[in-house]
């Protein structure tokens, strides 16, 4: 009877490591599988950073053509808000026989754009030809539009004209008011005080269009 209890206890403590070695196993199986997701899900995650970084850096770039008078022609990739000069900087800089006056180098450049430099000789027959730099052209082009509209401009307006005071704005107003407007800017010398001298000094700051 004795030996069947002791066999019974012995059975059953058997049972029991069994049970618990079989729970060891599970937890470490599962422990194992958490850290193996765990590792591939840092994985994806660093390969999508790592893609993402790809595309920004791509959508961030762009590529120009730098030729002419520069040490090294070649196509160069930049910064997508580059500017004219960093595109020079990266071709080596300006040769020795290099104009650079005939560029803006501070203008904004664009994906796939072609940069020429022009040599002081390649300049010099330009200019023969009449044919203006960029810094003139945008130069140019800012006088321009900085001209006064004598048809249109206010009484403080026209005070801004170098010669122009308050009387004689309100002169080319009354003037432009029964006349309709004035068809040229030679018309203005219509006006009481605006003649000679006086029209040449204005002359540069005015316009009718």
């Amino acid at each position: 009877m004795m030996n069947r209890k002791k066999s019974m206890l012995l059975l059953t403590i058997f049972w029991i490591a069994v049970i618990f070695e079989s729970c060891d196993n599970k937890e470490e199986e599962i422990l194992i599988g958490q850290q193996e997701e765990t590792t591939l899900k840092e994985e994806k995650n660093s390969g999508e950073s790592q893609e993402a970084e790809d595309i920004q850096e791509e959508t961030s770039a762009i590529w120009v053509d730098v030729s002419g008078a520069v040490k090294n022609p070649g196509v160069y990739k930049l910064e997508n808000d580059a500017r004219i000069f960093q595109a020079i900087e990266a071709a080596g800089g300006f040769s020795e026989d290099a104009d650079p006056q005939w560029l803006n180098q501070a203008a904004e450049i664009s994906d796939g754009e072609k940069i020429f430099v022009y040599t002081k000789e390649e300049t010099q027959t330009l200019k023969e030809q009449g044919i203006s730099s960029e810094q003139e052209k945008e130069n140019a082009e800012k006088a321009e539009e900085a001209k006064i509209n004598i048809n249109q401009a206010s009484l403080e307006e026209l005070q801004e004209i170098p010669g122009i005071g308050e009387a004689r704005a309100q002169a080319i107003i009354a003037y432009r008011e029964e006349t309709g407007g004035f068809g040229s800017i030679e018309d203005i010398q219509q006006v009481s005080g605006i003649k000679g001298k006086t029209f040449e000094k204005i002359e540069p700051y005015i316009t009718v269009e």
